[in-house]
């Protein structure tokens, strides 16, 4: 039977968990770059999507506009993909911190 090092277990575990945080938080500060980016994607002068607000004003320019066309697929699409970058960067990370844990055969 082979002996497992607890300690370096522990060191590789909390090495783990250490860049984790550090990922998280780089993909926390990268949220209102993605934001201000899928934002001028759903302005009226490109998707034109249903119930965007330009700063919350509904008299500018920007704002939905009930007179252009609206791509509704597009529009769910760019409204989903940050929390599906979210989900796979948590779901990334949690899967390698726990892949050193497995023991081999």
């Amino acid at each position: 039977m082979l002996e497992w090092n607890k300690k370096g277990d522990m060191f590789s575990f909390m090495v783990n968990l250490l860049f984790l945080f550090m990922m998280l938080a780089v993909f926390v500060s990268l949220i209102p770059a993605l934001n201000a980016i899928l934002n001028i994607a759903q302005q009226s002068d490109n998707l034109n999507c249903y119930g965007y607000l330009y700063n919350g004003n509904t008299n500018s320019p920007y704002s939905y506009n009930d007179s252009l066309p609206s791509n509704t697929i597009a529009c769910l699409a760019v409204r989903l993909y940050l929390p599906y970058i979210a989900l796979a960067v948590l779901i990334g990370g949690v899967s390698k911190l726990m892949s050193d844990r497995v023991s081999p055969l």
